[in-house]
């Protein structure tokens, strides 16, 4: 039987015992929407920090080509000055 299945029974059996067994119910009620609610974060903490990884690999990627790009321009400054010096 899975869960759900469970629960369903359990549903009404806890319904007609009265007081105590209502109380049970509301309680495993707020349980399951905590536990709900505790996997729902988990995921959005888990899918923010992938966005976050991908932004901090991004920066990097752009500051290697910037870096490159400089050290290519230094490089044709060096050669032109070389040339005009000669």
């Amino acid at each position: 039987m899975n869960p759900a299945q469970i629960i369903t029974q359990m549903i009404p059996q806890l319904l007609s015992g009265g007081g105590p067994q209502v109380v049970i119910l509301m309680l495993m009620g707020v349980i399951a929407f905590f536990w709900f609610e505790r996997k729902r974060l988990l995921d959005e903490v888990k899918r923010k920090d992938e966005k976050i990884d991908k932004i901090i690999e991004d920066y990097q990627n752009g500051n290697t080509t910037l870096t490159d790009a400089f050290t290519q321009l230094r490089i044709v400054l060096a050669e032109i000055r070389a040339k005009l010096t000669r």
